[in-house]
């Protein structure tokens, strides 16, 4: 990576997260500036009171009187009704009003000491997180907590103040008070805190539920054999459980799976059927190599305790980020959660290169490289077909991602060296980020350019470990069956918010999930299809391409303001309770904005590809 490079990548990371982070100190600071001008203002005009009433005052002394002017000249108001024998000299109004200022100024001044505090032992942790995995789980764990507490007690103390200031600017500046201002505040300050607690006892689901078959030892014994060689070769256990699924990746955990509603503990492997159908043996022995690897570096250990931590974590991120008010400490809380996956993705970068070099030592360098390229180009010809399937706007009879892959491959594979970033393509993995394919093939010592690269894609694989798998091509085609069902399914579901229907086939398909709809009220009825709202007091239909605004006014009352004439109101009541009618309205008119936002979409992209094929041919 470039200077250039990377100083735009610190340059953006900086104004992403850092930035944002210190908001946090955006209410505080204000509050302190504020309440101490407004103590100051009062302490003043105290001060040139106290002084008038005592320079009148024939009864003093001369001595009494300079010892008075000193003590009122040099000790402010604000400060002397804090001692008992001066507690007097303010009314119970006075003394509450002092008392907020001084109140506001402590907490300005806790929530700015405490987020300076946090930030260094934020840094702090995120530091000695990359000096090891264990370094880095308590890292974590002692982050997680102290970031947890103060950020609970910040939105706490924040809220505070925004109420404070709700009342005491206008009060001050303007010698007014709003009521519907002071509410509003209390109302998003009782939001956020309650956001806020409920993420803190909430606790999220960490279930990992895995799509695939468990392998039974005594079922495919070759399979179990050549693993159990694999592990002694590399130092390790054997793994407790091995599932076979379709999933264009291959990893180990140590977490609780869930396969078929069934929880395997202890290790699990993860092997891809359709990948090890296209690998070679000497392939296949290096990426399991590489996956037992990381249970003799205790990775998965690791992986399992931190996970929860993170899930954590970003459960409370999202409470912090619905609680409105607490957006400033959402800020701060994601600027560590960064900052952390920053630490997070070097170990695992780390860990993987550590993975690739036990790998080579176990089989070869050419093994390994050639196991990374086959994978990698078939987790992308795989997305490249999905998404071409997905992209076709009609219903899809048959699917046949499966056939579609395994008769294409081939070729592609032959060709994938000649695209384009095919250094910085990654493999899929579901916990870990893995390092870009050009620097894992040069760290054991292979290359995009060389001429074994180029065979390794051009010769289609043996197999050899599908085959270790009794009934291999049942348990993969029952599991591909299920997968186009699905994706046939969700395809199908996604049509109508496609369409603006412009053909009868294209209507077809938005009335089949959008027919039309009556309902009968008061003073008529009222009809909705997929491209308009008709009501019977109304001159005439509304089409949702013409609709410029609509709101939900008091007295449950739509209003829906549009170019072919008049605003019409629509009221709710004249319906039951109208919620249905609301229902249906957000719904039809929500399926047209989400298919005018895909017509334009698509009609930018086929702009820029136009536009990229004239500059490819010029």
């Amino acid at each position: 990576m470039s200077d250039s490079t990377q100083g735009s990548t610190k340059q953006g990371f900086v104004k992403t997260f850092v930035l944002p982070a210190l908001l946090i100190f955006l209410i505080p600071v204000i509050s302190l500036l504020f309440f101490k001008h407004v103590q100051s203002y009062y302490d003043e005009q105290a001060r040139v009171r106290f002084l008038r009433q005592i320079r009148e005052d024939k009864k003093l002394t001369a001595e009494n009187r300079a010892a008075a002017e000193k003590l009122f000249t040099e000790v402010p108001l604000s400060e002397l009704v804090t001692r008992k024998e001066f507690s007097n000299l303010l009314t119970s109004e006075g003394e509450f009003n002092f008392g907020v200022y001084r109140w506001a100024i402590r907490l300005s001044m806790w929530s700015i000491i405490g987020g300076v505090a946090v930030f260094a032992l934020g840094g702090i942790c995120v530091l000695a997180s990359l000096r090891s995995q264990y370094a880095q789980y308590v890292s974590l764990s002692i982050g997680w907590h102290v970031l947890r507490l103060f950020s609970a007690a910040q939105v706490f103390i924040q809220g505070v103040l925004i109420i404070a200031l709700s009342y005491w600017v206008t009060a001050f500046w303007f010698e007014i008070y709003v009521p519907k201002l002071i509410i509003l505040a209390a109302v998003f300050t009782l939001i956020a805190v309650g956001a806020t607690i409920k993420a803190i006892f909430t606790k999220p689901s960490s279930r990992f539920e895995v799509e695939g078959v468990v392998i039974d030892r005594d079922a495919s014994p070759p399979l179990w054999q050549e693993l159990e060689a694999i592990c002694r070769k590399v130092g390790t256990e054997t793994p407790d459980q091995v599932i076979a699924g379709i999933d264009d990746n291959f990893f180990v955990t140590e977490q609780p799976v869930i396969v078929d509603k069934e929880t395997y503990k202890g290790r699990t492997l993860f092997v891809s059927l359709s990948l090890l159908k296209q690998l070679e043996g000497g392939e296949a022995d290096a990426v399991l190599a590489h996956e037992m690897a990381h249970f003799s570096g205790n990775d998965t250990v690791y992986s399992e305790k931190i996970s929860p931590l993170l899930i954590r974590y970003g459960h409370y991120l999202q409470g912090l980020y619905a609680g409105g008010a607490s957006l400033p400490v959402f800020y701060f809380m994601n600027c560590f959660r960064a900052l952390f996956q920053l630490s997070l993705g070097r170990l695992s970068r780390e860990r993987e290169f550590r993975a690739d070099r036990i790998a080579v030592e176990v089989t070869s360098p050419d093994a390994m490289a050639g196991a990374l390229l086959r994978i990698v180009a078939y987790a992308n010809y795989r997305a490249k077909v999905q998404d071409e399937l997905f992209m076709q706007e009609e219903v899809l009879e048959v699917a046949d991602v499966s056939k579609r892959i395994e008769d294409g491959f081939p070729q592609y594979a032959a060709s994938f060296l000649a695209q384009p970033d095919v250094g910085n393509l990654e493999t899929a993995h579901p916990f870990d980020s893995h390092p870009p394919l050009a620097e894992r093939l040069q760290a054991v010592g292979a290359s995009l350019q060389s001429e074994h690269s180029q065979q390794a894609l051009s010769t289609p694989g043996d197999g050899a470990w599908f085959r270790r798998i009794d009934a291999a091509d049942d348990l993969e085609r029952a599991q591909w069956d299920e997968f186009e069902q699905k994706f046939r399914a969700y395809h199908e579901e996604t049509l109508p918010y496609r369409f603006l229907p412009a053909t009868d086939q294209e209507r077809a398909i938005v009335l089949k999930a959008f027919p039309d709809v009556a309902f009968a009220g008061k003073d008529g009825t009222l009809r909705m299809t997929c491209d308009q709202i008709e009501y019977d007091p109304w001159p005439g239909a509304i089409r949702f391409e013409n609709i410029t605004h609509c709101k939900l006014n008091e007295g449950n009352v739509l209003a829906i303001s549009h170019t072919g004439g008049k605003p019409q109101n629509l009221k709710l009541a004249r319906f039951g309770n109208g919620q249905e009618i609301l229902a249906a309205f957000q719904k039809y008119y929500g399926r047209y904005l989400a298919a005018k936002n895909y017509q334009e979409h698509m009609k930018q992209k086929r702009e820029a590809e136009a536009e990229s094929s004239a500059d490819a041919s010029s």
